[in-house]
């Protein structure tokens, strides 16, 4: 077996950085051992399913078909011109006239990319966080909701993210994620910072918030009461900084903007963000934004039998 290794990275040295020794081009030249090892290549491939048909483009063959093997080196020319298209993005074929056969490209962007081409970067902040449980609780299933505000009267929620949180699964893990700016650039009159809920999963219990400034590690003292809600202290802060948690239909620094909430009836409407959509908790036997969609999957029948130690 040391023979044939050595047989085997002699033959690769000698090759141009462009080709491998099971191109097809050196098939006729290869010992058992190249032979098999090229063969299992092919075991680790997964069929290729089209879920829909491209027939009436007449541009589209020569850059999209699938061709043999025998022509496989073609794809690299055809392709090519449009692999860096998008960057961060997905090139995407979109229809204008099926009858006469008019398409275009445009790019899918992520969330942080911006742009015809996905070239420039959206202004964000990048978060990595890990949540420590007391024993009494590491097997009860929370819910946080990581908001990016700002400091003004209407303490607009710029973008956030909610999780479903279980310690003895996430204990060890370090969850990462950014929060974009609503407004692109952001302001830079005003001051921005992390606010953390934490909510139990099935009561929709509020256990407390956690705050982090961008920029100080202050807020200005409150000149007005809450209208709407009650003061909250924060649970990470030293210096008894406190926020307005409002109540459902209410919103803004002092809980003196009213909105309808679009939560389903059995969800707990808990804010609303920069775009006026409320923010929803959903029971476990509900999905969706607005906890209008059932889960099938975690039914909230308490009759249900739940198999395998379910």
């Amino acid at each position: 077996m040391h023979e044939n290794t050595n047989l085997l990275c002699s033959f690769i040295g000698n090759r141009s950085k462009y080709y491998t020794v099971c191109d097809d081009e050196y098939e006729l030249f290869h010992t058992d051992v190249q032979k098999y090892l090229c063969d299992r290549l092919d075991d680790s491939k997964k069929v290729r399913v089209a879920n829909f048909s491209i027939n009436r483009s007449k541009q589209s063959g020569k850059q999209l078909t699938i061709l043999d093997k025998n022509r496989r080196s073609s794809i690299i020319l055809t392709t090519r011109q449009y692999e860096q298209r998008c960057h961060r993005g997905l090139l995407l074929r979109v229809w204008l006239n099926v009858d006469q056969n008019l398409t275009t490209k445009t790019c899918l962007c992520p969330p942080s990319f911006y742009g015809d081409m996905c070239q420039y970067q959206n202004q964000r902040v990048s978060l990595t966080l890990n949540f420590q449980a007391y024993s009494d609780f590491r097997r009860t299933l929370f819910a946080l909701i990581i908001l990016l505000i700002d400091d003004s009267n209407q303490r607009i929620i710029h973008s956030y993210q909610q999780l479903t949180y279980l310690y003895i699964q996430y204990c060890q893990i370090k969850l990462n994620f950014y929060l974009l700016y609503s407004t692109r650039p952001k302001h830079s009159t005003k001051h921005y910072s992390i606010h953390i809920d934490i909510y139990e999963k099935i009561s929709f219990i509020y256990h407390g918030s956690f705050f982090k400034s961008l920029i100080f590690d202050f807020l200005p003292v409150y000149h007005q009461q809450c209208i709407h809600g009650q003061y909250v202290k924060y649970l990470d802060n030293s210096k008894d900084i406190s926020f307005c948690q409002c109540n459902r239909g209410w919103s803004g620094k002092y809980c003196t903007i009213s909105h309808i909430c679009t939560c389903s009836s059995d969800s707990l409407c808990i804010r609303v963000s920069a775009n006026n959509r409320s923010i929803c908790i959903c029971p476990l036997h509900k999905l969706g934004s607005q906890c209008l969609l059932d889960n099938s999957i975690c039914n909230s029948d308490q009759n249900t039998t739940c198999y395998n130690n379910g």
